[in-house]
C-alpha cells in the first residue's frame, strides 16, 4: 500500500511538472507571437505609387519610348522594364541603358510628359493621418517601390519624406518581389523580416513577395471589403496595430 501511494505521488508530481512546463511554453509562445505579430511591428513599410501617391495624369512615357524603338527595328527585351527600374540615372541614362538611340525631340517629349505626371501627383486622403499616427507610436516608416529614377521625386510629397528609410528599385538594383529589395530595408533598420509590416496595392510585389521573405503583409485594395489578407484603407493599418 505504501509503495502504491508513493508511486501515485510521483505520478502526481510529474503531472504537475508537465502542466507547469506546458503553461510556460504557452506563455512564451504567446509572448513571441505578440512581439512578432502585425499588431506589434517594429517597422511599417509602404509601397509608394497606388498606395500613398496617385497620378492625376498618366502619359506612360517609357511605353512610348519602347513603342518608338520597336517601330524602328529594336526588338523588345524581357528585362526592359527591369532595366528602367534599376538604373540610377536620368532619362538620357535610362535610354542609353536600354540601348536605344532616340532622337532629341523624343527625349524632350518624354521629359515633358514625366514632369506633367509629377506635377499631377497627389496623396490619398488617408496618407497623412496614417503616417502621423504611426510616427506617434515611434515606429519607423519605410518606402519600398518599383520605379524609374525620375519618379522618386514623389517621396517629397510625404511628410518628412527625405527622412524616410528607402528601398527604391533604382537605388537597390532589385525590383519587387526580388528578396534583395526587402533585404535592403531590414539591413538599414537593423530588424528581422518578421518584425516588419508591409502594405501595398500590388498582390505579388506588396503581399506575396514580402510574406515569402518572412514579413507580415496586407494587400491594399481600395473600395472593396477587407478580408483576412487585404485592407481597403490605410486607416485599417492603425486598427491592425491597436
Amino acid at each position: 500500500m505504501c509503495e502504491l501511494t508513493s508511486d501515485l505521488a510521483k505520478v502526481l508530481r510529474l503531472s504537475s511538472t508537465l502542466h507547469t512546463i506546458s503553461n510556460l511554453t504557452k506563455r512564451n509562445d504567446a509572448k513571441a507571437k505578440a512581439v512578432n505579430s502585425p499588431e506589434n511591428p517594429k517597422v511599417v513599410i509602404f509601397d509608394l505609387y497606388g498606395t500613398l501617391v496617385k497620378f492625376g495624369v498618366m502619359h506612360h512615357p517609357f511605353r512610348q519610348l519602347l513603342k518608338w524603338a520597336r517601330e524602328n527595328g529594336r526588338k523588345p527585351k524581357p528585362d526592359d522594364a527591369r532595366t528602367l527600374m534599376t538604373v540610377n540615372g536620368d532619362v538620357p541614362a535610362l535610354v542609353a541603358a536600354l540601348g536605344i538611340d532616340a532622337p532629341d525631340a523624343l527625349l524632350k517629349q518624354i521629359q515633358l510628359h514625366i514632369q506633367e505626371e509629377l506635377s499631377s501627383l497627389t496623396l490619398y486622403d488617408d496618407v497623412i493621418p496614417t503616417l502621423t499616427a504611426i510616427r506617434r507610436h515611434n515606429i519607423p516608416i519605410a518606402i519600398c517601390s518599383n520605379l524609374a529614377f525620375p519618379y522618386g521625386k514623389a517621396i517629397d510629397l510625404l511628410p518628412e519624406g527625405q527622412q524616410l528609410t528607402r528601398g527604391l528599385s533604382y537605388e537597390t538594383g532589385f525590383i519587387k518581389p526580388e528578396s534583395g529589395i526587402y533585404h535592403a530595408i531590414i539591413c538599414q533598420l537593423h530588424v528581422r523580416p518578421e518584425e516588419c509590416l508591409f502594405v501595398g496595392d500590388t498582390l505579388l510585389a506588396d503581399y506575396e513577395g514580402p510574406r515569402q521573405f518572412g514579413m507580415h503583409a496586407y494587400h491594399l485594395v481600395r473600395g472593396t471589403p477587407s478580408t483576412g489578407h487585404s485592407i481597403n484603407s490605410l486607416a485599417d493599418v492603425l486598427t491592425i496595430m491597436q
